[in-house]
């Protein structure tokens, strides 16, 4: 069953014959897949791969369930979720474990996690016990910032980490020329604040942009476009944007000392709706998007064709609906 957005009502069908009804339900029992009289919130934050994970809940909902539905996709930003969780205004959705850390109380400053799996157990045992959700499985890719160039700028150079570039430049090597979104070079996870963790020495750093004379493009998304066209080397963006898509010949650099927090999607269910079958489908997530290549496609592919029906095109094809 397919659902077609908007507040939808899912029910199983009477066969007609009481005997084969009840045996139909007790076995639907059994497997904990109804519940018909609750109603479970689907929501999501407002842009378009929040919309498409949004999107996922509810057609997993729909297609492993019999829960009534209620369509919030888009429904706000942190502030807002952190508050309607609370009240029982939301029920289900995915958001990142870097949001969740940073934005929703106790609002932490710093995730000084060696792995994602210790920052997920913190978090999960935390939001837990201060509200009423529980946190579900994680994904194993993330959306955060990634430092992305192009293949041949590097060839030869053994560079694979941001260390590897941080040693490579301070060696005295200028060649690479970066580019930027506007704003990013200042701000707090931006590139100076990258260069300073990572240990770029200050004199290396200086002499390079003198030399490369580093380009601030007007967008994270117009810095990508000069690398594929040449006129830049490297770049940052997140690391499951649409538009990376289309850029060719290219390289992710391993951020090794995980300067930027880990962004994982988790599943967050309210505890009044967190029944088996509802765990168990939302759970089916980290399988149906396994890595970030696949959520940059369904992100393109929304792009064209709305996140309702890029969903539903996806799970379809990869056989969870």
């Amino acid at each position: 069953m397919l659902a077609t957005g908007g507040a939808a009502t899912l029910v199983g069908c009477s066969t007609g014959g009481e005997t084969e009804s009840s045996t139909a339900e007790s076995e639907a029992e059994a497997a904990g897949s109804t519940d018909g009289s609750m109603s479970v919130v689907v929501s999501s934050k407002g842009y378009t791969e929040q919309l498409n994970l949004g999107y996922i809940a509810y057609e997993l909902l729909a297609n492993n369930t019999g829960v009534s539905l209620v369509d919030e996709t888009g429904f706000g930003g942190n502030a807002a979720h952190a508050e309607a969780y609370q009240v029982g205004d939301i029920h289900a959705y995915y958001d990142y474990m870097g949001s969740l850390w940073a934005a929703h109380p106790p609002k932490h400053d710093e995730a000084d996690f060696e792995t994602p799996d210790e920052q997920y157990e913190a978090l999960k045992s935390e939001m837990e016990s201060e509200h009423p959700i529980r946190i579900l499985d994680r994904a194993d890719w993330q959306n955060t910032w990634a430092v992305f160039i192009r293949e041949d700028a590097i060839e030869g150079t053994g560079i694979e980490t941001i260390s590897d570039l941080a040693g490579y430049v301070n060696d005295g090597n200028y060649d690479i020329r970066p580019a930027f979104g506007d704003g990013f070079k200042t701000r707090s996870d931006g590139f100076d604040a990258l260069l300073d963790y990572y240990g770029f020495e200050a004199e290396h750093v200086e002499r390079w942009e003198a030399e490369q004379e580093f380009i601030e493009a007007a967008s994270a998304q117009a810095a990508g476009t000069a690398v594929d066209e040449g006129y830049a080397d490297l770049s940052f963006g997140y690391s499951t944007s649409a538009w990376l898509t289309t850029v060719e010949d290219i390289v992710y650099l391993d951020d090794d000392r995980n300067f930027w927090p880990f962004f994982h999607p988790v599943g967050v269910v309210h505890e009044d709706v967190a029944t088996d079958a509802v765990v168990s489908a939302l759970n089916k997530m980290p399988d149906a998007i396994p890595d970030a290549k696949t959520m940059q496609e369904l992100n393109s592919h929304a792009t064209e064709v709305g996140s309702q029906q890029a969903v539903v095109d996806h799970l379809t094809a990869n056989g969870f609906i």
